[in-house]
């Protein structure tokens, strides 16, 4: 029987991170990230990432290790973690990019490969040129859409075709995924507070050297980047700036919430106040602590 491996996932401003620690504690594991923005060293305040007081004696793997110019994938991160799992002997998963926990625990559809010639024409593009000339895609990131006309001009097929084809499991382990859910309205009220105080932490004078490094990578890509990038350029005020980006992150929440609910229907839900109860009886049945 294989040892079953504890996910925790989450809309952004559950309190993944926190909990995390404090079942990695219980059961003496090493956490491993599963958030798309956490992976990027340049990025500390505006994407959560633990800091190094909450890390104290517990390690943390996977995070704050890729450049400003670079784009980490799935498959690149996969690839990594099958690494990690080498020789991390009691991981546990946490995040909220959903792509990751699906290719995680489900596996990753088969990609072809992509002309390079056809990349940089398609990099030169743009984005509304890009967006004509898809079939077949339901992409809504501009760099998820570059992508799939990259492969649909390499290979003359969408990219709904590989994703239809049947998935290959890279990391072979059985996974329980615990769903972190508290109720909506304090969800809320956490994405608006955490937004001040990411401020409050220097989030713009992170955003202020992430243009003095002149940064092209998927670091652009996290709430609050483009919000501030725009406070400073005086395009608007501070409070819009505040505004628009705490509005932003609660309908990433909820598109959050609306996909884990969708594509993992037998995770265990936890709220604020059955997640400690469920957790340990689940980890007690399991031998887990």
């Amino acid at each position: 029987m294989k040892k079953i491996i504890p996910v925790i996932v989450g809309p952004t401003a559950s309190g993944k991170s926190v909990f995390a620690i404090e079942i990695a504690k219980k059961i003496n594991a090493e956490i491993i990230n599963a958030d798309s923005l956490q992976v990027y060293s340049d990025l500390h305040i505006l994407s959560a990432r633990p800091t190094k007081a909450e890390q104290q004696n517990i390690p943390h793997h996977l995070y704050g290790y890729i450049d400003a110019y670079s784009t980490c994938s799935v498959a690149s991160w996969l690839n990594d973690v099958k690494n990690k799992l080498e020789t991390v002997e009691n991981p546990l998963f946490v995040g909220g990019t959903g792509l990751y926990i699906s290719a995680l625990t489900q596996g990753i559809s088969p990609m072809p490969a992509v002309d390079e010639n056809i990349r940089e024409d398609v990099r030169k593009m743009d984005i509304a040129d890009v967006q004509k000339r898809l079939i077949d895609c339901k992409a809504i990131d501009p760099q998820r859409q570059r992508r799939a006309l990259e492969i649909q001009l390499s290979t003359g097929k969408p990219l709904s075709f590989f994703q239809n084809q049947p998935k290959i499991k890279i990391i072979d382990k059985d996974f329980q995924i615990f769903f972190l859910n508290p109720p909506r309205d304090i969800l809320y009220q956490r994405c608006n507070s955490r937004f001040i105080k990411m401020l409050d932490c220097g989030a713009i004078n992170e955003v202020i050297r992430l243009n003095n490094i002149k940064a092209t990578g998927g670091v652009l890509k996290a709430i609050g980047v483009s919000q501030i990038k725009k406070y400073l350029d005086n395009e608007i005020t501070k409070e819009q700036m505040i505004d628009l980006a705490t509005k932003e992150t609660r309908h990433y929440a909820k598109r959050q919430i609306t996909w884990f609910k969708n594509q993992f229907p037998k995770a265990i839900t936890l709220t604020n106040e059955t997640q400690l109860e469920i957790l340990e009886t689940y980890f007690n049945k399991n031998n887990l602590f």
